[in-house]
């Protein structure tokens, strides 16, 4: 099975119902167990809420956490659906809540930033660890963080969102910084002066600091890499464009006439460059700590796109980005955004890009750009920028199987076709993407019905909600199983295991 399987076996939380659907009363699985118990959480709004005073006769409960970049969200606009075609009078008689499975990250700002994204207003809930834990097993749900935290592990790098002026899609690319581009932040932090041509193979350095590499090359400029398995310095075989600055972080520019043993060898994990002149003397200089400008040249270089980034008394400044700059009128011009990772939300930086220390995720937009507009992180990764996402109705969310489209209000999946958007209503939409997860019917305290995954349809769902609300159904009369089957989900989630382990050892 392929570790992509494995993982949407196990993601995110709750794993698989044992019981059957129930054709003759729901299309869902009938469940027939005990009541919830009562349990008091806090909302998104910061306000305790306990679960029993809500008013309505029948409550959808849906477990969800807000960095999931596919399942969570899926669920999340196909209840918001079902909610949509409630009639008036169901609607004030079904509640909808949505309970968070990482409660590390899910406070009441991020569970705001979530509802705000997805257009809902219903509770959704965090809270305190022992608490959310009894209120799992209380729904039967299992929680394996090792599991939430690989599913948006593609996340956890930095990134840059570059928001296209003319058509308003946004890309986000990953850091990946060349050589050159740690020459140039390494020449600016040590103030060194480097001469370089720019020709058909890239980079070739002729001077630093003034000292010019001779016209009959008795020698030159060569570029090393530390082995750190040899522990020696070794001359590059490659441009110093096609170096991996991640991978190869301590490098020396060094005349090829001079004794390279007497470069040192590195001291700590932090980006070094070290300078060994003809005539033996060196220098060194250190990033400690990476700004928005590293940051940005090592993402739009790493997607390949031609980017202007000019030096004034105040810093460096964004002049263009693919080639884009901003009008001579000033009617826009380009504004850094950063993620502000306690809120969830994206907020106009209030300094420099040189000022901006140790960002995670930052964005380039339009300064007219309404900042609600712009993807989350994680909301798509993708090196070059692609025309007609979603239909220019939306934007994408997710990878690889897992990747749909985040639909402007007034669309909705095109039907078989998760990145398309096509005006509401056009379409009979069936929401598939694959993974596993369980959200509940109740009446009252007591679970009734159980779907399992995201591939259910709201038309089906909301079959069930009305059927409860009909009392159509007696559990003691139907062939509903009580709940979870424990030692299936348990062995769910040792395939999660195995899958993270398999990853590591790919990886390592």
């Amino acid at each position: 099975m392929h570790l992509r399987k494995l993982l949407a076996v196990a993601l995110c939380f709750a794993l698989l119902v044992a019981a059957t659907p129930n054709a003759a009363a729901y299309k869902g699985h009938q469940l027939s167990r005990n009541d919830i118990v009562d349990f008091t959480l806090i909302d998104q709004q910061g306000e305790n809420f306990t679960f029993s005073t809500l008013d309505g006769d029948v409550t959808v409960v849906s477990f969800i956490f807000t960095s999931c970049p596919d399942v969570c969200p899926v669920i999340t606009q196909s209840l918001r659906m079902v909610q949509e075609g409630l009639s008036a009078s169901d609607a004030e008689r079904v509640e909808f809540v949505s309970i968070s499975v990482d409660p590390d990250r899910d406070t009441p700002e991020a569970l705001t930033a979530y509802t705000e994204l997805h257009g809902v207003d219903w509770p959704h809930l965090t809270g305190d660890k022992e608490v959310l834990a009894d209120v799992y097993r209380n729904f039967g749900i299992l929680v394996e963080q090792e599991v939430i935290d690989a599913h948006i592990g593609v996340n956890q790098e930095p990134t840059v969102t570059h928001v296209d002026p003319s058509t308003g899609n946004a890309s986000e690319l990953m850091f990946q910084p060349t050589g050159w581009d740690m020459t140039q932040a390494m020449a600016y932090g040590a103030n060194w002066s480097i001469n370089a041509t720019d020709g058909q193979y890239g980079h070739y350095v002729t001077a630093i600091e003034g000292v010019e590499s001779p016209a009959d090359y008795s020698w030159w400029w060569s570029i090393l890499f530390h082995n750190e398995t040899s522990g020696e310095w070794e001359e590059s075989p490659v441009g110093i464009d096609s170096i991996d600055a991640l991978e190869h972080s301590q490098l020396a520019w060094a005349a090829s006439n001079a004794n390279a043993s007497l470069l040192a060898a590195p001291q700590s994990d932090d980006a070094t460059m070290q300078v060994l002149f003809p005539d033996n003397t060196t220098a060194t200089h250190t990033i400690e700590d990476m700004t928005a400008w590293h940051l940005s040249m090592g993402a739009f270089t790493g997607a390949d796109l031609n980017t202007t980034i000019s030096e004034s008394q105040y810093g460096h400044y964004m002049e263009s980005i693919d080639d884009v700059a901003a009008p001579t009128d000033y009617s826009w011009w380009w504004s850094l955004f950063a993620w502000n990772m306690t809120s969830s939300s994206w907020e106009s930086s209030q300094v420099g890009m040189d000022d901006l220390i140790e960002p995670m995720y930052i964005a380039w937009a339009p300064n007219s750009t309404n900042i609600s507009e712009i993807p989350p992180p994680g909301a798509t990764l993708r090196e070059e920028i692609e025309a007609g996402v979603c239909n220019d109705h939306g934007w994408e969310m997710g990878s690889g199987e897992g990747k749909h489209c985040m639909c402007d209000e007034g669309y909705e999946w095109a039907e078989g076709d998760r990145l398309s958007c096509v005006a509401s209503g056009d379409t009979v939409i069936d929401y598939s993407v694959g993974h596993s997860t369980i959200t509940y019917i109740l009446d009252g305290m007591s679970p009734v019905v159980a779907w399992t995954g995201d591939s259910w349809r709201s038309d089906d769902f909301r079959a069930d909600v009305e059927a409860t609300l009909d009392g159509q159904t007696d559990p003691s009369d139907g062939e509903g199983m009580p709940g979870l089957t424990f030692g299936i989900a348990l062995s769910a989630f040792g395939l999660a295991a195995v899958a993270i382990a398999t990853r590591k050892e790919h990886n390592a």
